[in-house]
Formats: structure tokens, C-alpha cells, sequence
């Protein structure tokens, strides 16, 4: 048994290309967009993923498209300097080959959700939506140094909430960008429906969540970036993550994922209440 565990570990932290939040990440933003959505979204989602098919089933799809449509590759970040304040829309999202940014592919996401010309067209726009609203959320696709922390690398040696008993601490090897992206996901719960309830009985019901679903995508923008400045300036000289930063980055991560999976239901219910202009 210690030597399965050992090997869960090694593999959780393994260094590998990260994209985006994690499966898990994407599954808890969903679902609680999912729980948010009016009768009219609800049915809309319904109708284009077809019954029994929850926002969770397609949160990751985006990912999967990627090397099938290589112009939507910029679409899951946006790339603003860590000595940056703000977004600027020349400077972090020119057009591109790969695509331009998150920025630009949400704000014509908010018609195409509704009113692109074919079903096919509406469903891409929903998958797409339901990834890249999770996708600006995540603090290091908010920023551009280092490939967004993928070239920082770290050594995690945290405990972590799934660490009960006596365990020894959780150490690998890995980077920046892949803590983000779900390291401290997967060292909180065992499973993101759990992730769900903990935000559910947590920072969903505080007063911070309470009208917080509003705001434009460049203002998501600049409010991950601010948090992906503090967890690059917190990272120590030894790149070593101990619990102190574990205890730090989780509170974050939670703030994240739930307002996420906020206004991921309010730019669905909007959209999908919207009237299409005649063509």
C-alpha cells in the first residue's frame, strides 16, 4: 500500500505540458455554473448537449480540440506581463495564427452562444464557453513570463487536507503552472464532486460571493493576473512549496473556482436570454 501511494504522488506532481485548470478544475467550475443556470439556459444546454449530458461532461473538451484547431490555441490565456498592472488589449491579445486571447474569443462567445448560424456552431460555443471562463480564472493563464509558470520549476513538499493521520508530507518535482492547474485541486480533495461541496458550504454562502458573477472578461483578466502576481512573488528563493505556501495558495484557488463557476452561469443565463439580431 505505501508503495501505491508512493507512486500516486510521484505521478500527481510529474512534471507535463499544462494547459489549463486540470480536469478537476474545469468538472467543480461547471457544476457550479450548472446549479446556477435559469430554466431557459438549463434547457438551452439540454437541448444542444442533449439530456443527461451536465456541463461537467463537456469542461474539458476544449482541451481535447486543441491539435484539431490550432487557431484556438491562444484562446485559453491571456498574456499579461508580470510587471504589467492591467490588460491591454494591443499589447496581450494581437491576432494570431494560434488565435488572439481569452479576452477577445469570450466576448464573441456571448453571441455565438445563441445566435451562430448552425447547432453545430452553438454547441462549440457552449463547450468552448463553459472552458474558457474557467480558463481566465486560473491565475497563471493570466499571465505571460515564463509561459505562464510552465518554465518556473518547483518542488512541492506539502501535506495538504488529503493528508490525514501521520503522513509524511506529499513531495515531486513539477512547475508553477501545473500546481495552479491542479496540484492544489487534487491535495484538498479526493474527488472534484467533494471540491464542489466544500465550496458549496464555504466561500459560496460568504459575503464576498454575493454579487460577485458580475464584470466584463478583461476584468476577470486583471483580477487573476493580480493573483498570479502574488503566487509568483510568493514562490521562495528555493522554489520549495511547504504547507506555508499550500496554506496560502488554497484560499485563492477556492476564490477562483467559485467565482468561476459564477459567472460562467450568469454569461450563460445572459446569453441565452438575449435576442439574436436579424441577419
Amino acid at each position: 500500500m505505501q508503495n501505491l501511494r508512493c507512486l500516486f504522488w510521484v505521478l500527481l506532481f510529474a512534471s507535463a505540458p499544462a494547459f489549463a485548470w486540470g480536469p478537476e478544475g474545469h468538472a467543480i467550475v461547471a457544476e457550479i455554473a450548472q446549479r446556477r443556470l435559469t430554466p431557459e439556459a438549463a434547457a438551452a444546454v439540454a437541448s444542444l448537449l442533449g439530456r443527461g449530458h451536465s456541463l461537467a461532461s463537456v469542461a474539458s473538451w476544449a482541451d481535447d480540440e486543441r491539435d484539431e484547431r490550432p487557431g484556438s490555441y491562444n484562446w485559453h490565456f491571456v498574456d499579461i506581463p508580470l510587471a504589467a498592472d492591467t490588460y491591454d488589449a494591443v499589447r496581450d491579445c494581437a491576432p494570431n495564427p494560434r488565435g488572439d486571447c481569452a479576452v477577445a474569443e469570450l466576448e464573441r462567445l456571448k453571441t455565438e452562444l445563441h445566435c451562430a448560424n448552425t447547432e453545430d456552431a452553438r454547441r462549440d460555443a457552449l463547450r468552448f464557453a463553459v472552458h474558457f471562463v474557467g480558463d481566465i480564472h486560473q491565475p497563471l493563464h493570466a499571465l505571460a513570463d515564463a509561459r505562464g509558470g510552465n518554465g518556473v520549476p518547483v518542488t512541492v513538499a506539502w501535506r495538504g487536507l488529503t493528508c490525514v493521520g501521520k503522513c509524511a508530507a506529499k513531495r515531486g518535482d513539477t512547475n508553477l503552472h501545473a500546481v495552479w492547474d491542479g496540484s492544489l485541486i487534487t491535495s484538498t480533495t479526493w474527488s472534484w464532486g467533494a471540491y464542489v461541496d466544500r465550496l458549496e458550504a464555504g466561500w459560496l454562502k460568504s459575503d464576498e460571493a454575493r454579487n460577485a458573477d458580475g464584470g466584463s472578461p478583461a476584468d476577470w483578466a486583471n483580477q487573476s493576473h493580480a493573483q498570479a502576481r502574488l503566487a509568483w512573488n510568493r514562490v521562495p528563493a528555493n522554489r520549495m512549496l511547504d504547507d506555508a505556501y499550500y496554506s496560502f495558495a488554497v484560499p485563492i484557488v477556492d476564490r477562483q473556482l467559485g467565482l468561476a463557476g459564477l459567472r460562467l452561469a450568469r454569461f450563460l443565463n445572459t446569453a441565452y436570454a438575449a435576442a439574436c439580431s436579424a441577419r
